[in-house]
């Protein structure tokens, strides 16, 4: 199954042929901040996911401390992805972008520690930290490879 996705205006498109390897849901005050909300993030290795368009960059620290560079349109300023470098080769895609985000479902909840309890979600996380995960997210993605 292909997956294709853009920013608001289109000027940044993405497609791919594969699944992501994992799909996140992240309640840390970055992603708050920076989206007004949560975030559900749907991971890839780099060169697993096409992006045409250019995009401008910033780069903040993230909640593990290392650097985060997120991606926007040059346009509409919707972010279109990270590249977070506690996770090199990973690229994170905001799962908003993809243009049927009902195909996935987020099975690894991070940073709950800072959640807003409001948040409830319909039982398709699987598991759940209280700080950025990494390792968790680590043995997901390498679980996930022979699933795909």
């Amino acid at each position: 199954m292909k997956h294709s996705g853009s920013c608001h205006c289109k000027a940044v498109t993405f497609e791919t042929d594969l699944h992501p390897m994992l799909v996140v849901q992240c309640n840390c005050n970055n992603c708050r901040r920076m989206t007004g909300g949560l975030r559900v993030t749907c991971l890839y290795a780099v060169d697993e996911i096409e992006f045409s368009g250019e995009t401008d960059v910033y780069t903040y620290s993230g909640g593990s401390g290392m650097d985060q560079e997120a991606h926007f349109c040059k346009t509409c300023n919707v972010n279109v992805y990270n590249l977070p470098e506690i996770m090199d080769g990973i690229k994170f895609v905001p799962l908003g972008g993809f243009d049927n985000p009902h195909n996935f479902q987020p099975k690894l909840e991070i940073w709950t520690s800072t959640k807003l309890e409001w948040v409830k979600d319909s039982g398709c996380i699987i598991e759940r930290v209280e700080d950025s995960g990494v390792p968790e997210r680590l043995m997901k993605l390498l679980e996930s490879l022979e699933n795909r």
